[in-house]
């Protein structure tokens, strides 16, 4: 996962190619969620766990970790205030495909599975929003593989 700056805005992470969601849509989304205080190595999910929900990361940082072919933690980055957790599991129902640790004290907002959904059919704009996210989702971890394929091997290995 690619880091990012400390979100300027409330708590989402803005890209400067998306609009800003509306006020309308900010404020339902934060009537729906919770906000949880996470001190360091408290587990956000575990890989393979069904989703609970998704994780807005207000302040701290989150490791990021897949398990490797030989059972190592594969480290896959940081999160940083402003970035969403778990979003593509809530999206497709199935699992989080990663585990997501506070890496230092950190506080979160937490929205539950079926409200987070709910608020995408109450909310067309939010919807299109996290079709954006996994959007660049996609397009992040597509440049993070072509670099892998094109990196000297012995850089691989580091």
């Amino acid at each position: 996962m690619k880091e990012t700056h400390p979100a300027t805005t409330d708590t989402l992470r803005l890209d400067k190619r998306r609009a800003p969601l509306s006020q309308v849509v900010l404020t339902a989304l934060k009537d729906i969620q919770t906000t949880k205080v996470c001190p360091e190595g408290f587990e956000l999910f575990l890989e393979g766990q069904l989703p609970a929900g998704i994780y807005i990361l207000h302040a701290g940082r989150v490791k990021l970790s897949v398990t490797g072919n030989h059972g190592r933690q594969v480290v896959l980055g940081t999160a940083l205030p402003g970035d969403i957790l778990g979003l593509s599991a809530v999206i497709s129902g199935k699992y989080y495909e990663e585990t997501a640790v506070a890496a230092i004290p950190s506080q979160t907002v937490f929205v539950k599975c079926q409200d987070f959904l709910r608020f995408m059919d109450h909310h067309p704009e939010g919807a299109f929003w996290v079709v954006q996210l996994l959007s660049e989702r996609v397009t992040t971890t597509l440049e993070q593989l072509s670099y892998l394929n094109h990196a000297p091997s012995a850089a691989v290995r580091q």
